[in-house]
């Protein structure tokens, strides 16, 4: 599936506690998660202005959002019990990573622009996934994380 790509109208239609850009996009991005994730522990939380509860953790969601004609990345925050989160990674080495990943915003960003732009092409594993339909989410990175950042590094 390819990268959905949000839109201010989708932002309209959402439910959302608290009416800023950051809440509504997080609250249509958890129903998208929601709608995708068939089996999964729980429902999707999205954090919006506050930082996660005991024994849960905060993942960054990158998010597309259409502005005009312009495309630009968001961060929204999803609230993940112990078990949601090795659900969604069930590897413990990616898990491992993701607080790690969560403190390079910027330079996943930075990464996902350059892929977009056709500046930066990887290779191996990483090319095969994104030519398979995978898209530079922040699972994409957890999980290819070494490769990725060996070469766009280079």
């Amino acid at each position: 599936m390819g990268e959905r790509v949000f839109t201010i109208d989708d932002l309209a239609e959402t439910d959302s506690v608290c009416v800023c850009l950051s809440c509504r996009l997080g609250a249509a991005f958890a129903q998208h998660l929601t709608d995708l994730r068939t089996g999964f522990p729980g429902q999707v939380t999205a954090l919006g202005h506050r930082g996660a509860g005991p024994e849960r953790t905060a993942v960054p969601h990158l998010v597309a959002l259409r502005l005009g004609k312009e495309r630009i990345d968001a961060v929204v925050w999803e609230e993940m019990t112990h078990g949601q989160l090795a659900a969604w990674l069930p590897y413990a080495e990616a898990r491992a990573r993701v607080p790690q990943l969560a403190r390079r915003i910027p330079r996943l960003v930075a990464i996902r622009q350059a892929l977009r732009a056709g500046t930066f092409t990887p290779t191996g594993e990483v090319a095969a996934a994104l030519d398979s339909g995978r898209y530079p989410s922040f699972r994409f990175f957890v999980e290819h994380w070494p490769q990725i950042n060996k070469e766009f590094s280079s």
